[in-house]
């Protein structure tokens, strides 16, 4: 009986002792998850404060390692090692695939009525692209609301995706020009000109939308010399090359793609296969994913393509054609041949000098005659 109760109690003892490490075991675990966390949180903040650069999977597991050196330094047993592996992997894989806002590593900056809402709705197609639905004008009209205010207004995406913001103003003023650069020097920048007549034409179209068949509207002409009069308002929309040499000033050639409205119209797979290239992002697009509209003149989603129930919540569309909102598509107004010449060669020295300062040409309509 004495040896039968001893052997009772040293198993009591031995139950209670297992069950006391398991118990220190699980807080253990517990505190070096958190601690863990806490640190990755600072990691994700000091990136984003100083670049903005992402956090690669090895450097998480290198920290994660460094704040568990008990794990580090017990891995006699192949269960324990395998359950350290599992945890790691399974809490790498939940950061990385974490949806939520992350700042922009990719803006359309320019020009209004050269096609930026259709170039940002087509590139809103790819897997590895989120995009704001609306003009966020974070650097000219709302920065003293501060960085994460502008974090907050992008929409959830996972680690590895771009971001890409959308504010055609950007490009007219230097100041927000200095304070993109300060956020993100290393940012990619997507500018989109147009053939600067057809440009005129579409401002007159949008300032007199509201009833353009109005007898009190002046003709085109009427209104481009009166803007020539006020302040050479037709030579600031008909020159790009200005606003582009400031961004040229400020980052590499490499870094910024500059996308004509036309090439966009004519052949908008051509287009997203460029920006797909300057994105570093894989080929995703497909010629299925675009259909000719007749009726509008130009390229529109197509209904029909798997890939066009997932952007519905990130372009305003009319959702049974798969083409933009009535504001793009109005009709120009006719353009007097004589007043037509003279624009082209006012302009012609402007386009000039943009095809130099960008080394590449475009095929505008209007200056057909001068691009030979």
């Amino acid at each position: 009986m004495p040896q039968l109760a001893r052997d009772i109690l040293l198993s009591l003892s031995a139950r209670k002792v297992h069950r006391e490490k398991m118990q220190n075991r699980i807080v253990k675990l517990f505190l070096l998850i958190s601690a863990w966390t806490v640190v990755l949180a600072i990691l994700l903040i000091a990136s984003h404060r100083f670049g903005h650069r992402a956090i690669n999977s090895q450097q998480l597991l290198r920290s994660f390692s460094e704040l568990t050196p008990d794990m580090q330094n017990n891995r006699s047993s192949s269960s324990s090692s395998s359950n350290d592996r599992n945890i790691r992997k399974s809490v790498l894989g939940n950061v990385k695939n974490e949806r939520k806002p992350r700042l922009p590593n990719c803006l359309i900056i320019g020009f209004s009525k050269c096609g930026t809402l259709a170039l940002r709705g087509f590139l809103s197609l790819h897997p590895d692209i989120v995009s704001t639905l609306r003009e966020i004008r974070y650097f000219t009209l709302f920065y003293k609301k501060g960085v994460e205010w502008y974090r907050n207004q992008m929409p959830p995406s996972k680690e590895g995706q771009v971001t890409i913001e959308k504010t055609p103003s950007y490009i007219l003023d230097p100041e927000a020009i200095e304070r993109i650069h300060e956020y993100n020097s290393s940012i990619k920048l997507i500018i989109i000109v147009r053939d600067p007549i057809t440009r005129l034409q579409s401002i007159y179209s949008h300032t007199f939308s509201d009833d353009p068949k109005s007898l009190k509207n002046p003709t085109f002409k009427e209104w481009c010399d009166e803007n020539l009069r006020r302040g050479q308002r037709v030579m600031h929309v008909a020159n790009y090359a200005p606003h582009i040499e400031q961004v040229y000033k400020l980052f590499p050639k490499e870094n910024v793609l500059v996308l004509s409205e036309e090439d966009l119209e004519e052949n908008p797979m051509r287009v997203m296969r460029e920006a797909e290239e300057f994105l570093g992002l894989k080929p995703s697009f497909s010629k299925d994913d675009f259909v000719y509209s007749k009726e509008k003149g130009f390229y529109c989603f197509n209904t029909s393509s798997p890939h066009y129930p997932e952007i519905l919540e990130s372009v305003v569309l009319n959702r049974k054609t798969g083409c933009l909102g009535s504001g793009k598509g109005r009709e120009h107004p006719d353009i007097d041949e004589k007043f037509l010449k003279q624009l082209v060669e006012v302009i012609r020295p402007f386009n000039v000098r943009l095809f130099k300062l960008i080394g590449k040409k475009f095929s505008w309509e209007n200056f057909k005659d001068s691009l030979r």
